[in-house]
């Protein structure tokens, strides 16, 4: 089979697999990008997420991660909904709205690259946000789309709903078109609406200020000077995204891997807060809320429900003064005490 044909039937078979676009670049480490992680880490910008900064220079270079490495094969699935949270309810970042995707994107990039290792005989290995890859740069060099200014990766079809995954090989491919254009403009939406200015230049996010950051991977006690900003979001925020004109004129819900779930569309603080961990891994094993475990999860409904000031909220959180979690106990106390306020 020629490169081109081979290249084609990849294509064919990603997109019967589900993956909404797929497109090819070559291996060669983006160096603009490589130089952009290093000054991000070198600012700290990382927060307390120290495996960004182990094995940085993998995340440039696929012949680290797959010697002889020739292509990096880019899927993307598109995971927009449609409709606001029902009222009372706590925000709930989208990606999150479903099945874990790491598990629905890995299983079929797992049967995309046995595919390809059956027809072609050569190495293959995947990620999907589980290794060292530079997913959003090598996406950009394949054409699938640009990096916008919020930092995602954006499409003129599809807007930034879009979920990653890649696939290395040393297979004899073709690589796409090549960089995508970049279509931000002039806008600024995203840097002017982020709540809390974690967007502190174009493509950069700190995530010292980000509420996804403090809501999904940080771990203990939040700073109470970065609770209020956390307004109502329970697990990770869209703000950036929301606010996109590319997403707002051209994003569909989709209809591929992703599967929504309506009782994932928002959640109820109270009851969060009042689940024991069986319950809570009953109802949400397999969905990416796990990443915030069940302590960071109560913790979270804390914030919430203090930055409501809702007295109704109170029973819940006295209670909740009793927990053996000494920061669930210590976030309870806050929010009483700001609805007091």
């Amino acid at each position: 089979m020629t490169p081109e044909a081979l290249t084609a039937a990849l294509q064919e078979k990603a997109l019967a697999l589900g993956f909404d676009k797929v497109a090819i670049a070559g291996a060669a480490p983006p160096e603009r990008d490589r130089a952009a992680l290093a000054a991000w880490l070198a600012e700290d910008r990382h927060a307390t997420m120290a495996w960004m900064a182990r094995a940085s220079d993998k995340r440039s270079s696929p012949e680290t991660l797959l010697p002889g490495c020739r292509y990096v094969v880019s899927v993307a699935m598109n995971y927009a909904t449609a409709g606001e949270p029902p009222a009372r309810k706590a925000r709930v970042a989208r990606y999150a709205q479903g099945r874990d995707y790491h598990r629905v994107m890995g299983e079929k990039l797992k049967d995309l690259a046995a595919w390809l290792v059956e027809t072609t005989g050569a190495d293959a290995r995947t990620f999907v946000d589980t290794g060292p890859v530079l997913e959003r740069a090598f996406a950009e060099s394949s054409g699938l789309g640009w990096i916008g200014k919020n930092a995602n990766l954006l499409t003129r079809d599809m807007g930034s709903w879009l979920l990653l995954g890649e696939l290395l090989t040393s297979a004899d491919l073709v690589a796409s078109r090549g960089p995508h254009q970049e279509f931000c403009g002039t806008c600024t939406a995203c840097l002017e609406a982020c709540p809390t200015h974690a967007i502190v230049e174009a493509g950069v996010v700190d995530a010292n200020r980000c509420i996804s950051y403090w809501t999904i991977e940080h771990r203990g006690a939040i700073p109470e000077e970065r609770r209020p900003d956390l307004d109502d979001w329970i697990f990770g925020c869209d703000v950036c995204q929301d606010v996109c004109p590319w997403n707002i004129s051209f994003s569909q819900p989709g209809s591929g891997l992703f599967r929504h779930r309506e009782e994932l569309n928002g959640l109820d603080a109270e009851e969060i807060l009042g689940l024991d961990e069986a319950e809570f891994r009953r109802r949400y094993s397999g969905t990416a809320l796990m990443r915030a475990k069940w302590e960071g999860m109560r913790r979270n409904a804390c914030i919430v429900l203090g930055n409501r000031r809702d007295p109704a909220a109170l029973p819940a959180l006295r209670r909740a003064l009793e927990d053996g979690d000494p920061v669930v106990r210590e976030h309870a106390r806050w929010a009483i005490e700001r609805i007091g306020t």
